[in-house]
């Protein structure tokens, strides 16, 4: 009988440790699930994120170019244009010298007006650095619930621990988006006049 009793604490020992190990198992899955579910969702939003910085910068120095290639273009009419007038007046004909005039002031106007538009285009710089910024965070967030993730699986030791201090505070609007924003010639013009 007494070998029995022996036994039977000897089983139940071992059931005790074998429901230990999966408490234990259990309880590490519970704090595996939580980061590999919010790192599931951060990677997209970061791939998001730059995909959506990749196609901004390229409408934007698209936009710059078909802009630039129009004042260009209107330059050498201008170039042109000045060449009539000085025909004109070398052959005294005045008549035609205005309405050349008015075409030169017109295209004047339309080269001041494509450049203030590649002025405001170039914001996608700042709008860029802004969308980079979110999605470092986004990474940095990733990285550190990654670092969670093996530190459980290593028995509670994070392997590589990130220093606060070796990330940059980042400031930016995960919402900045080029196309969204707009600047008139009359709201810079208004910045001016209020002094």
């Amino acid at each position: 009988m007494s070998d029995g009793i022996v036994l039977q604490d000897k089983i139940k020992q071992e059931l005790m440790d074998i429901s230990s190990t999966i408490n234990e198992i259990v309880d590490s899955y519970k704090k595996l699930h939580n980061p590999l579910v919010e790192s599931q969702k951060d990677v997209p939003r970061a791939t998001e994120q730059l995909d959506k910085i990749s196609e901004q910068t390229e409408a934007a120095t698209h936009k710059m170019l078909d802009t630039v290639e129009g004042i260009t273009q209107r330059e050498e009419e201008v170039i042109n244009g000045l060449g009539n007038i000085k025909k004109y007046v070398k052959d005294g004909n005045t008549t035609d010298i205005g309405s050349t005039l008015d075409d030169l002031v017109q295209k004047a106007t339309e080269n001041s007006n494509d450049a203030y538009a590649i002025m405001d285009a170039l914001q996608f710089q700042d709008i860029t650095s802004q969308q980079i910024n979110h999605a470092v965070v986004l990474l940095e967030e990733l990285e550190t619930k990654l670092n969670k993730i093996l530190g459980v699986l290593n028995g509670g030791e994070e392997p590589y621990k990130v220093e606060k201090d070796s990330k940059k505070e980042r400031a930016y609007d995960p919402h900045a988006d080029l196309f969204e924003s707009k600047t008139d010639q009359e709201d810079i013009d208004s910045l001016f006049s209020k002094k």
